[in-house]
């Protein structure tokens, strides 16, 4: 039996006098527009319509989970104003479940915002509206925001009552409004939507509830992926910040705390058609996917005794379909990168060459960035890149290589009796690895032979190269590879 809330039919035309930038790249958005995380708005998220004395943005200043919102902030104007989603039965959940108790809604903020609204025009509200297969509405319900005080003490959760929705049909398109009225006025932030089904129900999923990310991407991140409004155990701390980047203004962060959940996690690209990414890539080609990484606080000695959980890496994904409805019939494989044995590193390049399997006939493809579940620490991801290798052989198939050449800080440091070195070499070169005390003499010679390309470590157990024992002190390492040379300090303390 169907049941609805207060119902009404929003045609979406009223909110949009036509299509927003967002809107615009969000249907037909190439690959490097989205690569960088410099978007200025969030995934699946428009605005629809911002009429003159409104300001819609995308906003850090009150959140949350995930450092932003999307904010409201108006006076009394000659229409509403609107945030409107795409289409969220898309990735993997195709459509909305039927005969489910649905719990939706969102938290929300006001700030001095018209109090004991009147009539409809001056209400603040969130709307969830289902349509079926044939693009029929099934019904909205709209839920009003509290405006019985003019500022909330924070973020509110609004939601549905137990029993109010359920939908007698499939819903193949849910689209999610957040509005203020014409008369509506004064501030207010929404953030962290809610989408599931009562009593452990599957009821779907809506996505990028925490409007953390950007459009073109997608996370899924414990405790249940973001759908039920909450993120936590660590991974509230993924954002895009300013705080460093490769380049541009703007990378991914995630923070992870030693006391977080033990769960994998993942920031990825929306599904694309080949076409957006690179239109040469066809079934049977060799990509190779890069992107630059820095890192800090992290835990050497764990990552090697966990190579495969306390680790961060890729997971490309391949498709037939790429549309909202199709579903989610993949292939792709988790790829780990190899770390250097040191507690942070700075922007480091790292690649890995995979085949684009023809078994699925794929036409599109996603890429996660992806931290594994045992992970701890700080780790920035930014300008991620695929390039068509064509079907020419690749020496590095499944293989995580740096691109670039970089030593890295010796761990432990300060170290008693021995430590460990690591350097990356993005391709094979003659190497030599030497160790000088702070007068320039020639302590040992650690390494002198031709290496191949990766992330690769040597022990220095603080002998020299008679067999001694040094004294404590300060001491330099000389990493040559080529023609290339690096130089860093390190401290031997008895």
């Amino acid at each position: 039996m169907k049941k609805f809330g207060p119902l009404f039919i929003m045609l979406l035309a009223v909110f949009c006098g036509g299509f927003s930038s967002n809107q615009l790249l969000a249907q037909g958005y190439t690959f490097s527009q989205i690569a960088g995380f410099e978007g200025a708005t969030p995934a699946f998220w428009n605005i629809g319509s911002q009429p003159t004395g409104s300001a819609l943005t995308w906003a850090t200043d009150s959140s949350v989970s995930m450092g932003h919102s999307i904010k409201i902030v108006k006076s009394t104007t000659s229409d509403s104003a609107a945030w409107i989603s795409d289409n969220m039965c898309d990735i993997w959940s195709s459509t909305v479940t039927p005969n489910v108790d649905l719990l939706f809604g969102a938290w929300v903020q006001t700030l001095n915002v018209n109090t004991n609204p009147a009539s409809d025009d001056q209400k603040w509200y969130i709307a969830y509206s289902f349509y079926d297969s044939a693009g029929a509405l099934i019904g909205t319900t709209k839920l009003p925001i509290n405006q019985t005080a003019a500022t909330s003490s924070g973020f509110v959760a609004d939601t549905t009552a137990v029993g109010q929705v359920s939908l007698p049909t499939a819903a193949w398109k849910m689209i999610i409004s957040f509005v203020g009225g014409m008369n509506a006025t004064g501030t207010v932030w929404a953030d962290n939507f809610i989408f599931t089904g009562r009593n452990g129900a599957w009821a779907g999923q809506d996505w990028n509830t925490s409007l953390g990310v950007p459009t073109g991407w997608y996370y899924w991140l414990p405790p249940n992926g973001g759908n039920d409004g909450l993120i936590a155990n660590g991974f509230e701390n993924t954002l895009i910040t300013n705080t460093t980047s490769h380049s541009g203004s703007y990378s991914l962060q995630f923070v992870l705390p030693t006391n977080r959940q033990v769960h994998d996690g993942y920031v990825g690209t929306h599904r694309q058609l080949f076409s957006y990414i690179d239109s040469t890539i066809k079934p049977g080609d060799f990509i190779r996917i890069s992107v630059w990484i820095k890192a800090s606080g992290l835990l050497p000695d764990s990552a090697a005794k966990y190579p495969t959980t306390w680790s961060v890496g890729v997971t490309p994904q391949f498709f037939p379909a790429v549309g909202n409805n199709d579903g989610y019939s993949s292939s792709g494989n988790d790829y780990q990168f190899t770390f250097p044995n040191a507690t942070s590193f700075d922007w480091t390049q790292f690649h890995v060459d995979v085949q684009v399997p023809d078994s699925l006939s794929s036409i599109g493809m996603e890429t996660r960035l992806h931290v594994f579940s045992q992970f701890v620490g700080t780790v920035y991801f930014d300008d991620l890149t695929i390039q068509n290798l064509g079907l020419t052989a690749v020496k590095n198939l499944n293989k995580l290589v740096p691109t670039n050449f970089t030593v890295f800080q010796n761990y432990p440091n300060p170290f008693n009796p021995s430590t460990i070195i690591s350097y990356s070499l993005p391709t094979a070169a003659l190497v030599k690895v030497i160790v000088y005390d702070i007068l320039g003499r020639e302590v040992k010679t650690l390494v002198n032979m031709n290496q191949k390309a990766g992330v690769q470590q040597i022990v220095w157990n603080g002998n020299n190269n008679f067999g001694h024992l040094v004294s404590s002190g300060i001491y330099f390492y000389k990493v040559t590879a080529g023609e290339q040379v690096q130089v860093k300090k390190m401290i031997m303390l008895k």
